[in-house]
């Protein structure tokens, strides 16, 4: 009776993909040769379907993205509190992620020099994929560190 519940125990506290044999936990995950939003995008659907939302996870979080992204200047107000289009803009919306970016010291005020006063401005960044979260129940919620304004392609 004792071992039964010891077991019991083991086996509910661990995740499910905790359980997984040979999973590598503390590996730094090796480069993304394919590190588009729209390559995120498809992962995160073939997760939807095998339930393998930690494998993402770990694969993308830590890694140094560069996406082309839309700044919408209403959502975009500080260095600290700027959250961006990850897609063009569709009705009905597709990917609804807004990813927040913080910048590196002196990056904002390069993104306020090339956007202006322009309600949506289309830029490249460059950053760290700080945190992903993702679930089949909870929207998909990114954040990028040491943003980097890489260029400004045109605005909207």
């Amino acid at each position: 009776m004792r071992y039964a519940l010891l077991l019991s125990f083991v086996l509910f506290a661990c995740k499910s993909e905790d359980r997984r044999p040979g999973a590598a936990q503390d590996l730094t995950p090796p480069m993304l040769t394919a590190a588009t939003q729209q390559d995120l995008a498809n992962e995160l659907d073939q997760a939807e379907q095998r339930g393998t939302w930690g494998e993402v996870r770990r694969r993308w979080q830590g890694q140094r993205l560069t996406w082309k992204v839309t700044r919408q200047a209403a959502l975009c107000r500080s260095a600290e509190a700027c959250y961006v289009a990850a897609f063009p803009i569709q009705r009905p919306a597709k990917r609804g992620w807004l990813p927040q970016l913080i910048f590196a010291p002196g990056q904002f005020a390069m993104l306020e020099q090339a956007c202006g006063d322009q309600p949506q401005c289309e830029i490249t960044v460059e950053g760290v994929l700080e945190k992903l979260e993702t679930s089949g129940e909870m929207p998909t919620n990114l954040r990028f560190n040491s943003v980097k304004l890489v260029t400004r392609t045109a605005a909207r």
